[in-house]
Order: C-alpha cells, then sequence, then structure tokens
C-alpha cells in the first residue's frame, strides 16, 4: 500500500510539473522556462506568399517539436491583429485539430500529441502595414517600387505566424517565399533554388537555416538590386597589376586550406542603385575586413553560411542582425549629405557592431531579455576594438567615450536601471533598450578587459563563444569563463556592476606638504544616487606638474577610499583625472583647482581622449549648476578653431549649442550670439578639412539666433555663401529652412515651399514634413500633434524625424500645452510602436521645455499610481534633464556675460 501511495504521489507530482504555467499575454519567464525545459528539436516549415499591394501576408507552416515520455501540451505563441490576422486548416500529426486560443497562445492539448517527434501544420494570414506592424511595406515613389521587410525583435514573431517566440528555444528553419516575379527576396540562409509559376509568380526556396531565435528569422522582399562592385586590381609579384576576384572558394589568407570564403553581397532598392555604387567599394571593405578581423579575434569561423546586407529605407533602427542577413537603414549607409569623420567612423561602427552580433547574440544568444545587454554590451564593445584596429587614424575611444556619455545621462536618475534588467514578460522588452545596454554595458566590458587584462578577456570570450555556439547563456557563464581564464574569483565584482544601479562619483583628492608635493592621495567614491555600496574597479590615475611633467598610475579602486600612492612625492601638481585612458565608469570630476587650471589655459590638457574626457567632465559641473554655462560656451569659442580631434570638436559644439539655446536666457543669447554665431561662421567658412566645416556648419544651422544669422542662412540656400568643399545636400537645406521657421523668419514660408518643389522624392518629402513642424504657430502645432495620433499610414521615421522641430526650445510656451496629452500617449505607444519611440518622444516632448511649470507637469505625471513601472522610469530619465534645465537657468540665467 505504502508503495501505491509513493506511486501515486509521484504521479501526481508529474502531473503538476507538466502543468501549462498560468498564461497571460506575451511571454512570461515562467512560460519560457516550462516550455525550454520540455521543447527540444524545434524546426519550423513556412511557405508565405506576399502580392504587390497587398495588406496581408498569407502563409502555411508546420512547427516540428520533440516532447518528452510525459507529453505536455504544446503553447505556441499567436497574437492577431483584430480583423488583420487569422489561423486555420490545423492539424497535428497528419489528423485535424481544433486547438484553443487563449490569451495570446494557441494550446495544442497533450491527448493529440505523443512522445518524441510532433508536427503541427497550419495556415496563416497576417498583416502588412507601412507602419506599426511586424511586416513593414516600403512605397518607393522615386520609381512606384514596393519592398516588404520584416522586423520581429524583440517578440514580434508571433504577430506573423504561431511560434514559440522566446529567444533560448532556438529552431531550424526552412522558408519559401512566393512573390512577383519581378522581385527578389533575401532570408537567413542562401537560396537553394527559384521557380517561376504560372501566375506571374515566382517560388524562392531557402536552405534551412542552423539554429537561430525567432526574433532573429528574417526576409526581404521586392525589387531589389544586388550592387555590383568592380574587381580590385592587385599587384602581382612582378609588379604588374593582376584581377582580384571578390570571391574564392578556396578561403581567405590564412584561413584553413579548401574553406569556402563567406558570401556576401550588398542590396539595395533600385532607385538607389547609382548612390549604392559610389559607397558600395568601402562598405564591402569594411564588411570584409571586419568579417577576418572577429574570425581571428574569436577564433570562430562566420557561424553562418552567407552573410548579406540589405539597405532598408526608413528602418526603424539603425541595424538589425539577423542572421546571415543584416538590415541597415538606407540613411545610414548611403550618406544623405557630405559627410563628416563622425559619420564615417560612425557608419564604420554600425557595420562592426552588427557583425560581431552573428557571433555574438545571433550565435551565442541569450537566454532572455534581462541579458539584452550581454549582446548590445558586447557588440558596441566589440565594434570598438574592430575600428581601433581597421581605422586606425579615426577616434575610435573618443566616440566609445560619447556613448558612455550617453550612458551616464541615464545612471545619473532615478529612472536608471541595472544592466541586468529582470523582467517577468517579453511584452515589456522594448522598454529594456537605451543608454544602459547600449553605452554602460560596453564601459562594464572594457572595464572588465582592463581589470583582467586583454589576454584573459580574449582568451575567456573564445571559450564562452565555442561552448554555448548556436545555443544560449547567460552573464553567469560569461563570468564562469572569465574566472576560468583569469584563475580569479570575480562574482563580487560582477555582481555590483551587472546587477546594481546607478554608477559612482570619482572624486581624486590629496594633501601638499610644505614644498607643494601631493601627499596622502586618496581615490574616493560615492553611489551618484546615494543607495549605497560601491563598485570595484581598475583606474589609471593622471597627474600633470607645473613642470610640464605627467605621471600616471593604476589604481585598483576598493571601496569608499583607496590610497594613490604612485602620485605622493611628484612635483607640484597642476591638473590631475583620476580616469587617464577612460577605463572606468562613473562620474569622473575635476577638483576644483584643476577645473580652473583648465578654464584658465586649456592648451595644457594634452592628448585627443584625454581632451574629451576633460571637457566632458568640464561639462558635468556645467550639469550640476556648478560652472555657468556662458563659461563653458567662452572655453568653447578659445578651444574649438584649435582643436583637432574632430569627436571632441562635435562634443565641444554640441554642448555649447544646449549652453546657448536652453540654459541662457534670451538676454544672455543676445549679448553672446554674436561671438558664438562668429566663431561658427568662421569654421564652416575656413576650417582647414571638409569635415571640421561640415561640423561647424551643423551647429549653426541648429544654433543661429541673430538677424545676422537668419540673414546667412539664407545666403546659404541661396548659393550666396558657399562652403568650400561641401554642397548643401536637400536634406541641408531643408533643416536650415527649419531653423529659419523655428525663428519665425518672414521669408522661410516661402523657401519651404520652394525647396519641396525643388526635390519631391521619398526623402524630400520625409525632410518636408519634419522641417514643416518648425512652423512658430498654435495653429501649426495643433495640426501636427493631431496627425502624429489620427494620420493613418504615417510612417514612424517620419514622426520621428518631426519630433524635433515641432519641440523646438524657442517654442516652450506653444508645446507646453501638449504635455500633458503627450505623455498620457505613453503605454499606447508602448504596445504599438517600436524600439526606441517612447525614449525618442519623451527626450523631445520634455526636452523641448525649460521651465518650473512644465518640470511641475511631468512630476505630477509621474506621480500616478497607475502608471506602468517601466514608462515611469523612462519619464524618470527623461525629466532630470528638465530638472537640471531649470536649476541651471534658476541660477546663472540672470546673469549677464
Amino acid at each position: 500500500m505504502r508503495g501505491a501511495v509513493l506511486a501515486l504521489t509521484a504521479g501526481l507530482t508529474a502531473n503538476a510539473a507538466l502543468a501549462v504555467p498560468g498564461l497571460e499575454p506575451g511571454v512570461s519567464r515562467e512560460l519560457a522556462q516550462w516550455r525550454a525545459k520540455y521543447y527540444r528539436d524545434v524546426r519550423y516549415t513556412l511557405t508565405i506568399s506576399v502580392t504587390a499591394g497587398a495588406t496581408k501576408l498569407t502563409g502555411t507552416g508546420t512547427v516540428e517539436v520533440t516532447l518528452p515520455p510525459a507529453v505536455p501540451d504544446l503553447v505556441l505563441d499567436w497574437r492577431p491583429s483584430p480583423g488583420a490576422a487569422r489561423m486555420a486548416q490545423l492539424r497535428v500529426n497528419g489528423k485535424p485539430a481544433k486547438a484553443k486560443l487563449e490569451r495570446e497562445h494557441l494550446i495544442v492539448p497533450a491527448r493529440l500529441l505523443r512522445a518524441g517527434k510532433n508536427r503541427i501544420a497550419l495556415s496563416f494570414e497576417s498583416p502588412i502595414a507601412l507602419s506599426g506592424s511586424a511586416v513593414t511595406r516600403y512605397l518607393d515613389r522615386e520609381d512606384g517600387s514596393e519592398y516588404v521587410y520584416t522586423l520581429f525583435v524583440p517578440s514580434d514573431a508571433s504577430s506573423a505566424f504561431p511560434c514559440f517566440d522566446q529567444p533560448d528555444l532556438k529552431a531550424r528553419f526552412r522558408l519559401e517565399l512566393v512573390l512577383p516575379r519581378a522581385w527578389t527576396a533575401v532570408g537567413n540562409a542562401p537560396i537553394a533554388a527559384t521557380e517561376d509559376l504560372p501566375s506571374g509568380q515566382r517560388r524562392f526556396r531557402f536552405a534551412e537555416t542552423r539554429p537561430i531565435s525567432t526574433y532573429l528569422f528574417a526576409f526581404a522582399a521586392g525589387p531589389f538590386v544586388e550592387v555590383p562592385v568592380p574587381v580590385q586590381p592587385q599587384s602581382s609579384p612582378a609588379g604588374r597589376k593582376t584581377a582580384r576576384p571578390q570571391r574564392t572558394a578556396k578561403g581567405r589568407a590564412g584561413s584553413p586550406a579548401g574553406e569556402k570564403a563567406v558570401e556576401t553581397r550588398l542590396f539595395v532598392r533600385k532607385s538607389q542603385l547609382a548612390r549604392a555604387r559610389t559607397e558600395a567599394p568601402e562598405v564591402l571593405r569594411l564588411n570584409r575586413e571586419s568579417l577576418r578581423w572577429f574570425e581571428r579575434y574569436f577564433n570562430s569561423r562566420f557561424p553562418f553560411p552567407k552573410y548579406d546586407l540589405v539597405l532598408v529605407p526608413e528602418f526603424a533602427y539603425g541595424g538589425m542582425e539577423h542572421a546571415g542577413a543584416t538590415f541597415l537603414r538606407e540613411e545610414a549607409v548611403l550618406f544623405p549629405s557630405t559627410p563628416n569623420e563622425t559619420d564615417i567612423l560612425a557608419r564604420a561602427q554600425l557595420l562592426f557592431h552588427e557583425t560581431s552580433h552573428q557571433w555574438f547574440g545571433d550565435s551565442v544568444t541569450m537566454r532572455w531579455f534581462d541579458d539584452l545587454w550581454l549582446k548590445e554590451g558586447f557588440a558596441n564593445f566589440m565594434a570598438a576594438k574592430a575600428a581601433e584596429a581597421l581605422l586606425p587614424a579615426h577616434s575610435v575611444w573618443s566616440a566609445f567615450h560619447a556613448l558612455k556619455t550617453a550612458a551616464y545621462r541615464t545612471d545619473i536618475t532615478q529612472g536608471t536601471t541595472p544592466i541586468y534588467r529582470p523582467l517577468s514578460n517579453l511584452s515589456g522588452a522594448k522598454s529594456a533598450y537605451g543608454n544602459i545596454v547600449y553605452g554602460k554595458a560596453p564601459a562594464v566590458l572594457r572595464q572588465a578587459e582592463f581589470y583582467v587584462g586583454g589576454p584573459v578577456f580574449r582568451r575567456a570570450v573564445r571559450q564562452f563563444l565555442k561552448g554555448h555556439a548556436y545555443a544560449a547563456a547567460d552573464w553567469n557563464d560569461l563570468v564562469a569563463a572569465l574566472e576560468r581564464a583569469s584563475g580569479r574569483k570575480l562574482k563580487r565584482w560582477a555582481e555590483a556592476w551587472v546587477k546594481r544601479r546607478g554608477m559612482p562619483e570619482v572624486r581624486l583628492a590629496w594633501d601638499t606638504d610644505r614644498d607643494g608635493r601631493p601627499k596622502n592621495t586618496v581615490l574616493e567614491q560615492h553611489n551618484v544616487l546615494n543607495e549605497g555600496g560601491t563598485w570595484p574597479m581598475k583606474l589609471r590615475v593622471f597627474a600633470l606638474s607645473e613642470s610640464g611633467l605627467p605621471r600616471s598610475t593604476d589604481v585598483l579602486l576598493r571601496g569608499g577610499s583607496t590610497s594613490v600612492r604612485g602620485i605622493d612625492g611628484m612635483p607640484e601638481i597642476d591638473f590631475a583625472f583620476a580616469n587617464f585612458g577612460d577605463y572606468g565608469y562613473g562620474r569622473f570630476l575635476l577638483d576644483p583647482m584643476s577645473r580652473e587650471a583648465v578654464l584658465a589655459r586649456p592648451e595644457i590638457v594634452q592628448g585627443d581622449l584625454l581632451r574629451a574626457l576633460v571637457f566632458g567632465s568640464l561639462w558635468e559641473s556645467v550639469r550640476d549648476a556648478e560652472l555657468a554655462p556662458l563659461a563653458y560656451l567662452d572655453l568653447v569659442v578659445r578651444v574649438a578653431p584649435v582643436e583637432r580631434d574632430p569627436v571632441t570638436l562635435a562634443g565641444l559644439l554640441q554642448r555649447a549649442q544646449v549652453a546657448f539655446l536652453h540654459y541662457a536666457s534670451d538676454p544672455q543669447r543676445e549679448a553672446v550670439a554674436e561671438p558664438f554665431e562668429q566663431l561658427l561662421v568662421e569654421g564652416m567658412l575656413h576650417a582647414d578639412t571638409p569635415g571640421r566645416r561640415i561640423t561647424f556648419l551643423r551647429t549653426f544651422t541648429a544654433s543661429a539666433w541673430s538677424e545676422s544669422g537668419r540673414s546667412r542662412l539664407k545666403s546659404l540656400l541661396a548659393n550666396a555663401l558657399e562652403i568650400p568643399g561641401v554642397k548643401l545636400s536637400s536634406r541641408d537645406r531643408f533643416r536650415v529652412i527649419a531653423r529659419l521657421l523655428a525663428l519665425d523668419d518672414p521669408e522661410a514660408k516661402g523657401l519651404l515651399s520652394a525647396q519641396i518643389a525643388a526635390d519631391s522624392g521619398d526623402d524630400g518629402r520625409r525632410y518636408a514634413f519634419a522641417a514643416a513642424a518648425a512652423e512658430r504657430s498654435a495653429e501649426a502645432k495643433r495640426a501636427y500633434f493631431e496627425r502624429f495620433f489620427n494620420e493613418q499610414g504615417l510612417p514612424e521615421s517620419w514622426i520621428d524625424a518631426a519630433l524635433s522641430p515641432f519641440n523646438a526650445i524657442e517654442h516652450a510656451e506653444l508645446t507646453q500645452p501638449y504635455l500633458d496629452l503627450a505623455l498620457a500617449a505613453l503605454p499606447e505607444f508602448k504596445r504599438t510602436r517600436k524600439i526606441f519611440f517612447v525614449n525618442n518622444w519623451l527626450a523631445a516632448f520634455i526636452g523641448g521645455q525649460v521651465d518650473a511649470a512644465a518640470l511641475e507637469q511631468v512630476e505630477s505625471f509621474a506621480k500616478q499610481p497607475e502608471l506602468e513601472p517601466d514608462l515611469k522610469l523612462q519619464l524618470l530619465e527623461a525629466m532630470d534633464g528638465l530638472a537640471r534645465t531649470v536649476k541651471i537657468r534658476a541660477r546663472f540665467a540672470r546673469l549677464l556675460p
């Protein structure tokens, strides 16, 4: 009897374990963990038909999955849009069946299933839309062509077809696309066969993919063309030029004999082929060189059979790393206006970022989106390392510091989160994207590399990638790899950086002896959020003596205070900085003596990266209302003409623009406009490189204030004022007009009409829409705000482009009445808009305000108890900038220079 009771108890326990967790909309962590435990060997076979002009795609699919001996229910994710999606003709293991649709899940009961392999077949329809859909249609008004592409990150695949929409249930996909015969197609895998159909369509059959997550599955279709690249000559041993084929079957130099080089192609819509031909050689060179570099660094071949780059117009992000087929925003690759050095570097790093994802993100994927930082942080860090190796003439680490600075802007606010962000349901995954995962996470990885040493870090990364190839991992797996490679216990270090929100503020302090030499030098840190805790960190401290001799020393910062013996006893310090080389993460403010020395004699700061760090530190003093904004503006007027580093120059001018437009009062602007505008005009006309001239031009276009400034803007439009070596593009011209509209120039509307007539193409229409949002009238603001919400089919990219002109800082009184309505729309935007839209919306509407009344509005909204927690965090982050503006203006805006 006792044995029977035990058997019954064991059976009940087993049945309880097999029970489907409570279902809720989206994919809960509990459901994902349950499925990962019981489901194995998942495969999808999809046949999808798209016709020209269709608002729906139609498809059939099979899902194969292996189940354990104790067969559980099968739970697929399916989020049909009301009236726009449906599922039918369900068959389970060859037999007709019915499934239950419950809270965005399709449940196939266990009684219809069996232990081992199961096959679920069905048909489906899902929406294609101009915006707001996982499958987007783009209409090219240049030539009337139509393009369709998917974007499923973070969990939108289940709105297109039933699937297991979680990152760790990887699957092999077989895809067939039936398309108009004039179209082509790109997918994750190579095309295995094509077949012309009697209906005027063509079937594209793709090879089976390697195991990938559903959010990485993708296709693009339309009259895309592959950009041909001329054969490049190379020198033969005798010095003669010989043809070098773009691809070979024998592999690359340094690769094992007989291994085939990965095929890489670049696709663009056919109306942009001429532009793409110009850029393609450099784009493909950068891609080719980065592939080789990553293969060497990771000691691993490219993880997929081919690699395509698809330029997608009005793409929601800079790029998306679909396995074997990265989609890139067309504008990010085909420059819409003459690029400067920072544009060129940004494009290269975008390519490197997405390429590194093929290993870190696609082959090895985070188990859950709470570890989003693991892939995005690595992609940005590895992009910087690749750029350092492949683009030595560029200011890679200055650009990396700019990325970190964006994270500082978040991490100092009450809206920040740890880089590991617990996520109970994938429906909230969009809110995890932001400065912390893109800026702080790579900074922490760079600190990790400095902490354990470059060779150790590289060895750990190789082990991590090899051990989890085509599978999933989390941050603990990476820490374990670092511990094995270093032989050190790193759990405490990792816990502080991965699970604690906020950041340290680090200050360097010292006493002096009777000769002025430093003694008792210490590094002190505290949590900027005053929440306790410290961060273990390895730093390189720098000090410059009055004699001009520098000294640096490495320090392991533990606890609240650490001695810096390497600085003690050196000659009297002129200025010092606690984060030389930028290996640390946190606020590194100058001590008062160093701050005054740099303000008085900025030339004492030598080295591109050190200048970027020190000038950034001074700006933090402005944001803390310790240093007057106009004092910083004066510094920029003095140092910008001689600043050689393009990234540092761009940062200086951008901060000067904020000081001038946001922090200064109207009387202050009137007083300082002439020297500021003169700096910008001199720079855009006479700087020694076209890139520097472009940087000055862009700041002038955004900051012109005076009557003479407006006159110069109009002279640029009339080509009466020309910038040597720089031709104004359509985008530049619309931006100039937007500035004139914002300033209520009487000629602005006529200039806008003329430019619209001159450029009626797709890009021109978008630029015109954005520029017109800058009109300074209550009627115009009302009309645009209503269009943001009510105009069906208005592309999200158009709204994004118009947000900043709509919220021009000069129009704060006109836009403040819309602030409450803009905030009330956040829950709807969270559900219906793409990643980053909510962040951009908040940054524009809150960032366009300057006074205490607006701050009170936002604070009041943030206190609403029904506000979703992730939206509240985003709101608190955006609100911090407005609070600082109010504080700075209260202290300094009444003072005349």
